[in-house]
């Protein structure tokens, strides 16, 4: 190993340490697991209702199928439900008033019939003995568990979770140690400030792959187990751009922990940039991350169904290019922001007393 190499080491060893266990940074970890106790909420739930469907088609007189309950039509009577399906398994009977032509009040006899065949819940309702709707509610499939995990991830996990996890880490890399005072320690060393810089980039980029990958390899792992879903893919893809997406961001806003001493400013500067990038003209749409990282993400969202053309828009790029030009437009982003970040940070002076 060189001395150059060694040099980069010493200071990732030093800073992997400090990045991971940073007191300013214990925030980030949580924000890694937002998503986490979402979906461990939605997981639970499934596996009730799916206990609950069972349960219910235990009390059908006869095995039921989805084609029994497509043979159920609006003014089908009560008599004709039961011959078909038997007894329900639950039912709901209620009545209500209502004002008749000749504006007198009767009352009218509704119902609610609830079956299930083991893999949907059906409920049948009824008014005065006869059927006026059947809807069914089935356990989510795996297109279902997919295209939620996918709008997540694009929506909230890369936009917000990862841009203010990497803030966190990235930004105090440098300013950390303005802050505590400590930056002229590595400034007198015998080491180059561009190995510094690389070695503090590297341990940042460390610690967020881990945090968010981690964190998205468990989101993936879980969600494969929802009932009736037999594993989630494109888990090496998700992995890969949530690292990708931990570059391009770090890269960032290592070089605004560089220039800024507030990390507000930039923040929501770049929070506003990423936000209006469908809306900007196609050069500089590709000045940012996330254009990128929607392209290289394994599942459309905005191609998914009752999706809203506005949330479409935000979330998928109107422009697309293949997903080798968008890597290689994602590193070329990061290596001319930390090429700035090498040229600043030789620069840099300290002053201290204007803390």
């Amino acid at each position: 190993m060189n001395a150059s190499l060694q040099s980069i080491a010493a200071v990732f060893r030093l800073e992997l340490r400090k990045t991971f266990l940073a007191r300013r940074g214990l925030w980030v970890y949580l924000l890694a697991l937002a998503p986490f106790v979402l979906f461990l909420g939605y997981t639970v739930q499934n596996k009730v209702e799916a206990q609950q469907r069972q349960e219910l088609a235990a009390h059908n007189q006869k095995p039921l199928a989805a084609a029994d309950f497509a043979a159920i039509h609006r003014g089908m009577t009560e008599a004709e439900v039961l011959a078909r399906l038997g007894p329900p398994a639950r039912q709901f009977r209620f009545g209500r008033r209502r004002r008749a032509a000749n504006d007198t009040i009767e009352l009218r006899l509704d119902a609610r019939f609830r079956y299930s065949d083991g893999s949907a819940l059906y409920d049948i309702f009824l008014e005065d003995g006869k059927v006026m709707n059947v809807r069914p509610r089935p356990g989510p499939t795996l297109g279902d568990v997919n295209l939620l995990f996918a709008t997540v991830f694009q929506f909230f996990y890369l936009r917000l979770a990862v841009f203010f996890g990497c803030l966190g880490i990235f930004m105090n890399l440098f300013r950390g140690e303005l802050l505590d005072k400590s930056l002229h320690f590595y400034f007198l060393a015998p080491v180059r400030r561009s190995h510094i810089l690389a070695g503090k980039f590297l341990a940042g980029l460390a610690a967020a792959v881990v945090i968010f990958g981690g964190s998205a390899a468990v989101q993936i792992w879980l969600l494969g187990r929802q009932p009736g879903v037999s594993g989630l893919g494109h888990m090496g893809a998700y992995l890969g751009v949530t690292a990708l997406a931990c570059l391009g961001y770090g890269a960032v806003f290592l070089a605004a922990g560089l220039n800024f001493k507030n990390p507000i400013v930039p923040a929501v500067a770049l929070l506003l940039w990423e936000s209006v990038n469908p809306f900007l003209p196609a050069l500089l749409k590709k000045i940012s991350v996330i254009y990128y990282l929607t392209q290289l993400c394994p599942v459309s969202v905005a191609s998914g169904p009752g999706v809203s053309p506005l949330f479409a828009l935000l979330v998928a790029a109107p422009t697309a290019i293949s997903k080798s030009a968008a890597l290689v437009g994602l590193l070329v982003v990061a290596a001319v922001v930390l090429a700035y970040s090498a040229r600043r940070v030789r620069r840099l002076e300290i002053d201290y007393s204007a803390d």
